[in-house]
């Protein structure tokens, strides 16, 4: 008996300790947001849902850096300024949609098309509008869809506009074991895991799968200002997606035609105004014979549906010769978005 008494004493003690060290790292990992160091998308940026049709949303209250850029997560889960619920008297609202473009991937929240659309219908109407930036990047037309029927519809807006990207149609990432975004269906993590409630777990999770070898800071990671050259991974990407349109081959174009009949069955059943704006890739801008296949498949899926789509390939076009409009192949930059949001309000104030 006084030989167990013996080894039990170390035991507890060893055990308490374990907690504490535990305990200090889980807080030592969130206070100094470790787990975003390693990863280019930042974990602490989502919230995981079991919902197939929606894999994550944005954590409320979260004040970060991500890639560069500043992000600012309001109470509802948008990127933006706090809102009420419901609009004031008198004041237009409208839902923004849409994945990174319509997020403001590389820009202040100021400079990406839902703030400058806002401002733009003010002018040109004289009356009261307020856009709400519901742009989550990764997300799919079907991700939009889920967003909308089960939040976006509780913020009453009038309109909604959702910023197509000629992505749209893939598989939206889930959230891994690992912390991060993935394509890979089969890695995601349910709401419960002990990933998606540990930061210290996924931590040391990263460290060993990596060896440490993958320490990346990206609050010092700049955006280029724009560019007319695209990286050559972009650009096979690009000819990968448009070669989908041109012979789709399996049930992703089934889904997207699905989710775009639903926006439009959604907003008709709540009396909304819909306008899906089809943002261009970079590589159909500025060249002499463009591979418009997507927008043509994607204006007779919004003719099927109904809706009411606006291709803003023209426009992109024709103002290419005053400087350069994208990021990288996907995500228009500052004078880009104010591209969209020009079109857009001039679409909208009708």
């Amino acid at each position: 008996m006084i030989r167990a008494r013996g080894l039990l004493a170390p035991l507890v003690l060893l055990a308490a300790a374990l907690v504490v060290a535990l305990a200090l790292g889980e807080v030592l990992s969130r206070a100094f947001n470790l787990v975003d160091r390693v990863n280019g998308f930042p974990r602490r940026l989502f919230v995981v849902t079991d919902d197939p049709h929606l894999p994550y949303v944005m954590r409320p209250g979260v004040d970060t850096v991500v890639r560069g850029f500043h992000v600012t997560v309001n109470e509802h889960g948008l990127r933006g300024p706090s809102f009420a619920t419901r609009p004031a008297p008198g004041v237009h609202r409208v839902l923004a949609l849409g994945d990174s473009a319509t997020f403001g991937e590389g820009l202040a929240v100021e400079e990406a098309f839902p703030a400058l659309l806002e401002r733009e219908l003010a002018a040109r109407t004289g009356e009261r509008w307020e856009v709400l930036n519901a742009g989550v990047e990764g997300y799919n037309t079907e991700a939009e869809l889920a967003y909308l029927r089960q939040r976006g519809l509780a913020f009453a807006p009038e309109t909604v506009v959702v910023g197509f990207n000629l992505n749209d149609f893939d598989y939206a990432p889930v959230m891994g074991p690992l912390g991060i975004l993935t394509t890979d269906q089969t890695q995601r993590v349910g709401a419960g895991s002990l990933g998606n409630r540990s930061e210290f777990y996924l931590l040391l999770r990263w460290l060993v799968r990596t060896r440490a070898r993958s320490w990346i800071d990206d609050r010092a990671v700049k955006r280029p200002e724009g560019t007319r050259e695209f990286l050559p991974y972009d650009v096979a990407i690009s000819r990968q997606r448009k070669d989908y349109y041109r012979a789709p081959n399996d049930s992703r174009w089934q889904t997207l035609a699905d989710s775009l009949r639903g926006l439009g069955d959604a907003a008709r059943e709540d009396h909304l105004r819909l306008v899906v704006a089809i943002i261009p890739d970079g590589d159909q801008v500025g060249v002499l014979d463009p591979d418009l296949v997507p927008q043509e498949r994607l204006g007779a899926l919004c003719t099927a549906a109904a809706i009411d789509c606006l291709d803003l390939y023209p426009r992109f076009a024709a103002a290419i010769d005053g400087g350069t409009l994208y990021f990288d192949i996907m995500h228009p930059n500052a004078a880009g978005h104010r591209l969209i949001a020009h079109e857009l309000a001039e679409r909208l104030a009708r």
